[in-house]
């Protein structure tokens, strides 16, 4: 632990860090003053949407500003201005190739965000191709899942190349799914980069370990003006771009770590598979299309009990932030639990059983409580 923290504090990291951060801090900035004047408010607003939680208008292009900044890694880093590769192995052009290949997807949802028409089909052909795209450069694919006849189908490429595109896909948009509540898809994003850069570091993969912290300086530069109070959204653009990135990074560490365990790598993203499994699962019991929004998600739920029975619905402002805080345990845990077996297959595996366990008997009893207050309050 002590020489992973030596590592992520040494001086030139502290510089990009500080890079990152004002140059996402301050995109947001003018974001925000903009809006005002009418940037991102074209067509639809999101203070409309059923599966809003906050009131009133919020710019949704949160996710541009990020970008953004990791973009500025390319130059500091192909012209020396920080010579990290030099420091930390960390490859520009593997790092230039794997920041554009989610180009297509942060398109799309940025389209999205700023009120263009984009069908859900039309998102999930833009996160595959930006999967495929990422296929093609890195020559890498999940082989290994640690599943008796199934890596068998794995080691088929036209198999395995499908199957990780499907599953990628499928990641990415659950990142989109949780950006629900001020803070939450942010800290969702850096304790999972958090986490698999830890991993990353532990199984010798420096370039990965390093290219995690760096992003999340810039989601932080984003993060003080989401959270508590919600100034500006992630945004599609944001939530399927973060997504790729680390989904990918995930899986570019175990091709590269064979030791590290897909187990393990699944209850660091547990929260918003989990929470998007369950969603689908929801919206097919009751007859719904997978892609129908709703307000029954786990975070919306949260809020919503906490709306009941303490604050009310016109204290959303403290209500909304609160419920991410309470669900900070939540996501941790399984986290904490891909971290420390993160190399141990069967303990990995046992984990994650336990944690869907937990998570399916507490969303249940959430929905019952749900009920009750909503029975009281008439």
């Amino acid at each position: 632990m002590n020489q992973y923290f030596d590592q992520i504090t040494e001086p030139l990291l502290m510089q990009s860090y500080a890079t990152l951060f004002f140059v996402s801090f301050i995109l947001c900035l003018i974001i925000i003053v903009s809006s005002g004047y009418g940037f991102s408010r074209r067509g639809h607003i999101d203070e409309v949407a059923v599966q809003s939680a906050h009131s009133g208008f919020v710019p949704r292009v949160g996710g541009l500003a990020i970008y953004i900044a990791i973009l500025v890694l390319i130059p500091l880093l192909s012209f020396g201005f920080i010579p990290l590769s030099v420091v930390f192995d960390l490859d520009a052009e593997e790092l230039t190739l794997l920041i554009l290949s989610a180009a297509p997807v942060f398109s799309v949802g940025l389209a999205e965000d700023l009120g263009y028409d984009i069908s859900p089909k039309a998102r999930l052909v833009a996160s595959a191709v930006s999967s495929l795209v990422t296929i093609l450069l890195f020559k890498v694919w999940l082989e290994n899942l640690g599943i008796p006849g199934v890596d068998t189908l794995l080691m088929f490429a036209p198999f395995g190349i499908l199957f990780t595109i499907f599953a990628t896909v499928g990641v990415v948009n659950a990142f989109n799914l949780i950006d629900g509540l001020n803070g939450l898809s942010s800290y969702v994003i850096i304790s999972v980069a958090l986490s698999l850069s830890f991993i990353a570091f532990k199984a010798g993969d420096a370039h990965t370990s390093t290219f995690l912290v760096l992003m999340i300086a810039a989601v932080l530069g984003f993060m003080v003006l989401n959270f508590p109070m919600g100034k500006i959204f992630l945004g599609d653009g944001g939530a399927y771009t973060l997504g790729h990135l680390l989904v990918w990074s995930a899986i570019i560490l175990m091709n590269s770590a064979t030791e590290v365990c897909a187990f393990a790598i699944l209850l660091i993203f547990f929260w918003p598979v989990a929470d998007t499994g369950l969603a689908i699962w929801r919206r097919w019991k009751l007859g719904n299309p997978a892609d129908r929004p709703d307000r029954l998600h786990f975070h919306q739920l949260a809020m919503r009990f906490l709306e009941i029975r303490f604050f009310g619905r016109d204290k959303r402002e403290i209500a909304n932030p609160l419920a991410t805080l309470i669900l900070i345990p939540l996501i941790s845990v399984p986290q904490v639990l891909g971290v420390l077996f993160w190399d141990n297959f069967k303990a990995s595996v046992w984990s994650s059983l336990l944690v869907a366990v937990i998570f399916v008997a507490t969303y249940l009893i959430g929905i019952g409580m749900a009920k009750t207050g909503r029975a009281k309050n008439g």
